[in-house]
């Protein structure tokens, strides 16, 4: 385990999100009836463009205030920031790549959207659920939002001091 993150809903059963260094990332659910937490989706693997499997950096699960769907972004080794569309369904499959590995799941990825390709090692939701943040080694902290038709832009970056002389930082608004 590389890195985890809770649902935060009020009205889910409780949710864990967890990335592996194998490059999996999994949802658990706790399950009342049989007393433990069982993998409820597997979201698609953080891998090279050949398959080679890398591992989860971080996760970060959205709050989710007024959505019907959950957002959960992921970053790995493998050098992508992504965003995961979550549904509360009733089983079945959701896109390729993401499977269905408890019989009881409720949920149902409907789709993953790659924001970044540069070494991204940290990324965080803010209160609402509505801005996500993500940094790397580069020293700049990039800013995205959805826009209407749901896809994910970059708005700003924060560009920290990277000479270590002071603490000068820039703001570059997209």
């Amino acid at each position: 385990v590389s890195s985890f993150s809770w649902c935060r809903g009020l009205f889910d059963p409780a949710t864990l999100c967890v990335g592996f260094s194998s490059g999996r990332v999994s949802l658990y659910r706790y399950d009342d009836g049989a007393r433990s937490w069982l993998e409820a989706i597997r979201l698609p693997n953080h891998a090279t463009a050949n398959g080679v499997p890398r591992g989860v950096l971080d996760v970060a699960w959205a709050p989710n205030v007024g959505r019907s769907y959950h957002l959960i972004a992921t970053c790995g080794k493998d050098n992508r920031l992504r965003v995961h569309r979550v549904k509360r369904g009733r089983g079945g499959k959701g896109e390729e790549g993401a499977s269905q590995t408890a019989a009881s799941s409720s949920l149902v990825h409907e789709g993953t959207e790659d924001l970044d390709r540069s070494e991204v090692w940290r990324c965080q939701w803010n209160l609402t659920g509505t801005v996500l943040a993500s940094s790397g080694d580069c020293g700049v902290v990039k800013l995205w939002k959805s826009d209407f038709q749901g896809k994910f832009k970059c708005i700003s970056e924060i560009v920290g001091d990277t000479t270590g002389m002071g603490a000068a930082s820039a703001v570059r608004n997209q």
